[in-house]
């Protein structure tokens, strides 16, 4: 059997929620951000999830994502999941919605994609600290 061709990423976006609507099937994306804000340190970040959009796949592939700090290190590996994708040609989106994830202090983490353990890509998301209540942020 042939090896699956790595799908090409064409969108991945990080919200509060990301889920599939029960009537339609079609997938909600709700609260867009690329910035959180903390008011402490460590901390868990309850709930954020991930629309992914890929195109140029065809065959079944085993999906890992990857939460990483600046540094490169896992704090947080998520796998399990499995995309079949039967017609080369089309687009396929799916989402993801993690929860607890850690956040050690302020900086740069990054969301990184697999599939059949090949890298695709790193998405960065800037964790910063809440300003003290009566000041604006910078």
């Amino acid at each position: 059997m042939p090896t699956p061709p790595l799908p090409s990423v064409k969108s991945l976006v990080l919200a509060d929620q990301v889920f599939r609507q029960a009537e339609t099937g079609k997938l909600c994306i709700i609260g867009v951000f690329d910035k959180i804000f903390c008011s402490r340190f460590p901390t868990l970040h309850p709930s954020l999830g991930l629309f992914i959009r890929v195109e140029d796949a065809e065959g079944e592939y085993g999906v890992r994502i990857e939460f990483r700090d600046s540094a490169d290190r896992v704090l947080g590996s998520f796998e399990g999941m499995t995309l079949q994708v039967n017609d080369r040609l089309a687009c396929v989106s799916f989402g993801f919605q993690t929860e607890g994830l850690p956040l050690p202090g302020p900086g740069r983490y990054f969301f990184k994609l697999f599939f059949n353990d090949q890298a695709t890509v790193d998405v960065p998301v800037d964790v910063q600290q809440m300003p003290p209540p009566g000041r604006s942020q910078p």
